[in-house]
């Protein structure tokens, strides 16, 4: 019997569970080869580059996408991961700033940017995006503690102590000993997985840490907040 775009697709997501991501690119290629616009092989074949760390391959997959749904934001975003991650920054924030335009409203958007600048080391225009975060989302805790991080690293330190009460305040998971600092984090993990090779500092202070842990456990809590952790992780290969 012959097969269909989508019995490779689902032979090929199979593969990206299992990890066997080289097969996973081999099979959803078939996929694709059949049905060039099959968002969701495209989508996990990009993903699977990620994994081998081809970004180039990647973004060249989140382009076609972003050419099938101009109006996508998370397409914008994910391959502005990828540029970050191939070490081209200006078009990652160009991607970043795409996805804010495309949905003014989300507050995560504006906190996933944030991010990128802080690890950029814009940190005023990190701190300005956190505050729209809050102002669309003012009980967003992981905002807050992030806002408080920027501000530490400013000098800000009563402003920083302010922002990290407010996010406690928020969400009871941030009080520091509730958490183990050393828990078993994904999240960490996947930031500090390219720091060896990269010579990147670790993240020092306790309050990173705890809003690594908190984020675990808020990951099935809300789509967007789920979204940002995927943006984090991503990121993370970076450092």
């Amino acid at each position: 019997m012959k097969q269909t775009a989508q019995d490779y697709f689902v032979r090929g997501l199979q593969f990206c569970q299992d990890s066997k991501f080289d097969q996973a690119v081999k099979v959803l290629g078939q996929a694709i080869e059949l049905e060039p616009t099959h968002l969701d092989a495209l989508y996990n074949r990009a993903k699977a580059y990620f994994k081998l760390n081809s970004f180039d391959l990647a973004i060249k997959d989140f382009t076609q996408l972003i050419e099938l749904q101009p109006a996508n934001a998370f397409y914008y975003s994910e391959r502005g991961v990828a540029y970050h991650l191939a070490k081209e920054r200006s078009r990652a924030l160009q991607d970043l700033d795409k996805a804010v335009e495309l949905e003014p409203r989300k507050a995560f958007r504006y906190a996933s940017r944030a991010f990128i600048k802080d690890h950029y080391g814009d940190l005023n225009g990190a701190l300005q995006d956190y505050d729209k975060a809050i102002e669309l989302d003012p009980d967003d805790a992981i905002s807050h503690n992030n806002k408080g991080l920027v501000e530490e690293k400013l000098g800000y330190k009563e402003r920083s102590q302010k922002s990290f009460k407010k996010a406690d305040d928020l969400d009871p998971l941030y009080d520091e000993k509730k958490i183990k600092p050393d828990a078993d984090i994904p999240e960490q993990e996947a930031l500090n997985a390219r720091d060896e090779a990269e010579g990147a500092e670790e993240i020092s202070t306790s309050k990173a840490k705890v809003f690594f842990s908190t984020m675990k456990n808020l990951m099935n809590s809300s789509d967007e907040r789920k979204a940002f952790i995927n943006f984090i992780k991503e990121l993370g290969k970076g450092r």
